[in-house]
């Protein structure tokens, strides 16, 4: 049943020659904004199904949390701005990740873990590996805190195979001991060669930000270097990817062109290992409403209650240890 899912295999790429139907646009509004599937259908309304998780929110308040005196603070948007947008979204669950402007500084997630409750609230911080100690992680864990955030992308750091995997063996000893604690990649997709053999020996849950973040467009994924790595990690259930900030990857102001890859990854693990971010709030496309594209990708599920339900709230209890 693989055309029902998408149209890119591992190793090998092809495309349904039939026109994509008309999308939504990415708008700007007021607020900052195999085993097969039974073919089930839900509502005409494109909504995410309750209880839904947006697994990739920041909150930018530089008067609660300032900024270091070299950055130039990205625009506010505040913890009200996010309950509001989340309401918008119907994603009344959050998942707060470390921006990379604030360090290692993770006042502002834990704070927000504070006021929303662990019930509506993960945290995924960024801290050194070397430097923190395993009470402070515990004390955090009790806050909502599931992940580190490892960002190679944002500060363009570039990692040799050792490096990486040595990055990556420090993390994972400090996260094994808390026993549902993942890793956030942020990483250009090709960096997956050198992380694909050490998924085993992690014995962590992995998480890949954004699609994974291929490197160039168009995105043929087959194209893309680190793409059969990605689909070897996608294999093992400890790995999930983030569909979330396609304005990253997509020129198309419906973003269509990710139709097929997004597709490819709710063909794998038939949907096991895709979760639903916002990327809230949009801060490489600020003044954008991802409402537009929540709707998009409830569309491409195809009728597939059982994998919306995964996509947007089912995995994301999994990963995120939602009890």
């Amino acid at each position: 049943m693989l055309a029902a899912f998408g149209h890119i295999r591992c190793g090998a790429y092809s495309r349904h020659a039939s026109a994509l139907k008309p999308r939504r646009r990415w708008a700007t509004p007021n607020l900052l904004g195999s085993s097969r599937y039974r073919a089930s259908s839900f509502s005409s309304n494109p909504t995410p199904p309750k209880g839904s998780w947006d697994s990739h929110v920041h909150i930018i308040d530089p008067v609660k949390y300032p900024f270091a005196a070299s950055i130039r603070p990205p625009k506010e948007a505040t913890m009200r701005q996010a309950l509001e947008n989340a309401e918008r979204l119907g994603l009344p669950n959050m998942v707060f990740v470390q921006l990379s402007t604030y360090g290692n500084d993770n006042k502002w997630v834990l704070e927000s873990l504070k006021e929303t409750g662990p019930a509506r609230g993960r945290g995924v911080v960024a801290f050194d590996p070397e430097r923190v100690e395993l009470q402070t992680l515990k004390e955090w864990h009790d806050l909502g805190v599931r992940g580190v955030r490892v960002n190679l992308r944002s500060s363009k750091t570039v990692l040799s195979k050792s490096e990486i995997q040595n990055v990556l063996r420090k993390y994972a000893e400090k996260l094994r001991p808390l026993k549902t604690w993942s890793i956030g990649l942020y990483a250009d997709m090709e960096v997956l060669d050198h992380v694909q053999p050490l998924i085993p020996e992690l014995q962590v849950k992995v998480v890949l930000e954004h699609f994974g973040s291929p490197s160039f467009l168009p995105l043929d994924p087959s194209k893309q270097p680190g793409w059969d790595a990605l689909c070897r990690m996608m294999e093992d259930p400890s790995v999930y990817v983030k569909i979330s900030a396609p304005y990253l990857f997509s020129a198309d102001a419906d973003f269509s062109n990710l139709e097929s890859l997004t597709k490819a990854f709710f063909h794998m693990r038939n949907g096991a290992g895709v979760v639903f971010g916002s990327d809230w709030p949009h801060t490489k496309s600020r003044g954008c409403d991802a409402k537009p594209f929540v709707e998009t990708v409830v569309e491409w599920c195809d009728g597939n209650e059982e994998l919306r339900e995964r996509l947007f709230r089912g995995n994301a209890r999994e990963l995120w240890d939602i009890e």
